[in-house]
């Protein structure tokens, strides 16, 4: 009978700890620091996106709920979250699901060079930027490469061009914000990789690219950037020009 009794402790402790561990490991999902006790009053709302990713929406504003559930590829977000969170969430997914201003990225690459003659630059904006540099780093003709585009958004984390290019350039443009309010007085920032396409140039399944320019910088409101210059054998150089343009 005693062990009978016994056997009957022993299962009831472990069912007892197994709650407790359960009960634990709910309380960690839900967020370190939160009350648990507020948990329970948590009211689970959804959300249609127009503008904004849901992933983009869990990564900046995590800190209001404590569950999330959404598609990647659709617009639907679902939370569970304090009600007294549910003003803020949503005066912020306000503010942050808003149509983003496009940004049109014009890349000029030019070859640089300290002898010889190069070709006329038509572009007077583009040539205005080049005579600068000139005065800079002497060179003594500058002939035209190879012009791309891509258009990008504000608050865009990514995005990559392969170039028009003789010398197989790819251009990674991240992060790219736009500061100041005013139109006429603003700039785009972004960091950006300029890579080539390495000899031999396809490695296990894959092309390899080295790395030529990086940098972060920014570029007025429909300027022309010198974002950096590169040695390419010969005693040549290529010029990268960025130019961006706010729609």
């Amino acid at each position: 009978m005693k062990k009978i009794i016994i056997l009957i402790l022993i299962f009831l402790f472990m069912v007892s700890g197994f709650a407790f561990t359960y009960g634990d490991n709910q309380e960690e999902k839900a967020g370190k620091g939160k009350n648990r006790s507020n948990y329970v009053d948590a009211v689970t709302k959804t959300y249609f996106l127009k503008h904004v990713s849901p992933n983009t929406v869990q990564r900046t504003l995590r800190q209001y709920f404590w569950e999330c559930a959404y598609d990647k590829n659709g617009n639907m977000f679902t939370v569970k979250i304090g009600k007294e969170n549910i003003p803020s969430f949503e005066k912020m997914l306000k503010q942050l699901d808003v149509e983003k201003k496009k940004i049109l990225v014009r890349v000029f690459t030019v070859i640089a060079s300290h002898k010889g003659k190069g070709s006329a630059i038509e572009n007077k904006d583009l040539k205005q930027v080049l005579n600068e540099l000139q005065k800079i780093l002497s060179f003594k003709s500058f002939q035209l490469d190879g012009v791309s585009a891509l258009t990008v958004a504000d608050g865009q984390r990514r995005s990559r061009l392969l170039l028009s290019s003789l010398a197989s350039l790819r251009l990674t443009l991240e992060d790219i914000y736009i500061k100041g309010g005013e139109e006429g007085q603003r700039s785009v920032g972004f960091e950006f990789q300029l890579e080539q396409k390495a000899e031999p140039g396809f490695v296990d399944g894959k092309y390899v690219y080295e790395t030529l320019i990086e940098s972060q910088t920014s570029v007025k409101e429909n300027g022309y950037l010198v974002a950096g210059v590169s040695k390419i054998g010969n005693g040549d150089s290529l010029v990268l020009v960025i130019n961006a343009e706010i729609k």
